[in-house]
């Protein structure tokens, strides 16, 4: 039997000790229910920045080139986490980044893992 609370104590002092604040914008909507260019704020937490690696293979004819991609993910708690929906956007050393998933880990609605996505927009810093 897991201790939930002992895990979820586990990750608090992880959080208070190396966490980072995140802040969270979403496109305000028009009358039409419409994105616009305009964000509004849609919630701030701490969480510890990491990357998941994944391979993406490409072949041609005889030949197979496979590379690794990271993955930008953030682990927090699953409370601070529920107030994000897929689409967010956050700023993380000067790249902008889109949530394109929140993940309950185990099922136990204390531990989430967001998952994003780099926004190109064609301009190099």
């Amino acid at each position: 039997m897991i201790n939930t609370k002992f895990e979820a104590y586990k990750l608090r002092r992880e959080l208070k000790r190396v966490g980072v604040e995140y802040e969270f914008k979403r496109a305000k909507l028009n009358a039409f229910k419409e994105p616009t260019s305009e964000s509004v704020h849609a919630g701030k937490l701490i969480g510890l920045y990491h990357e998941q690696n994944s391979h993406v293979s490409v072949t041609t004819g005889e030949t197979t080139q496979t590379r690794t991609k990271k993955t930008p993910m953030i682990l927090c708690l699953y409370e601070d986490a529920k107030t994000l929906k897929l689409g967010d956007t956050v700023k993380i050393n000067s790249k902008t980044l889109k949530v394109t998933g929140i993940v309950n880990i185990q099922e136990w609605n204390i531990i989430a893992d967001i998952s994003l996505e780099v926004i190109d927009d064609g301009v190099h810093d």
